[in-house]
């Protein structure tokens, strides 16, 4: 049956930036991706691969796309029934990449936007991001982190920063009081917009914390992160 977002779901996402949707992957082919993953790592054609794509300390960046279940992954038509309230008309791949924290790997991803980068390059009304764990991940992991309602404010000014995996952060204030920790088991998916204020800390448990985030946009939104973009459902 084909699962898309409920009423109560799109106005979360469309309110509050994003939306937790619970359980929507079986754990058997998160396990299988995983699998695929640390194959490909073991070959020596990783280190190649690094080389072609932008390659910071705790990121993985376009491993999104290197093996045929993680492709097959980014392109499953449940999840693209899923965002297609919110993406259209027509549905693209911006980017696609895995996020991978090591144990007790203390690097964080500065507080974001993801349109800050994508503007650069593309232009997009309805662009968004999904964040799917391959396990279970939790605070101490390094899980998501919000600031609801935030993509309200629009595009804020950035600047690089250091010491972080996101080169780029928001230089507008903060109030932490109002972030919101989103810990996410495997299996679920959270949806959020590009403009949403998001960030992560650091892996302080003794597993390794993958995540994929791939990031959609309408199909007439021209141009995307190199050959990752391409349509997947026509306007």
């Amino acid at each position: 049956m084909k699962r898309t977002l409920t009423e109560s779901e799109l106005d979360h996402y469309h309110r509050e930036g994003y939306v937790v949707i619970r359980d929507f992957f079986p754990l058997d082919e998160l396990d299988a991706i995983n699998r695929d993953l640390d194959a490909f790592m073991q070959r020596a054609e990783y280190e190649a691969f690094k080389g072609g794509g932008e390659n910071m300390e705790g990121w993985i960046m376009r491993l999104g796309l290197s093996t045929q279940s993680a492709a097959d992954f980014c392109a499953d038509n449940r999840i693209l029934d899923l965002v297609e309230p919110v993406v259209h008309p027509g549905i693209a791949i911006y980017s696609a990449k895995l996020v991978s924290k090591e144990p007790h790997d203390g690097v964080i991803c500065h507080w974001h936007q993801d349109d800050a980068y994508y503007t650069k390059i593309s232009q997009s009304h309805t662009r968004m991001s999904i964040w799917v764990p391959l396990q279970d991940t939790t605070v101490e992991h390094g899980c998501l982190q919000v600031i609801p309602r935030s993509h309200q404010r629009g595009l804020q000014p950035h600047s690089k920063k250091e010491g972080g995996t996101c080169n780029l952060g928001i230089d507008t204030s903060i109030d932490l009081e109002k972030r919101v920790h989103v810990p996410t088991s495997a299996g679920s998916i959270v949806l959020f917009s590009a403009l949403l204020w998001h960030a992560s800390s650091g892996n302080d448990t003794d597993q390794r914390r993958r995540a994929f985030i791939v990031s959609y946009q309408e199909a007439t939104a021209q141009g995307g992160n190199g050959d990752q973009w391409h349509i997947l459902r026509a306007a």
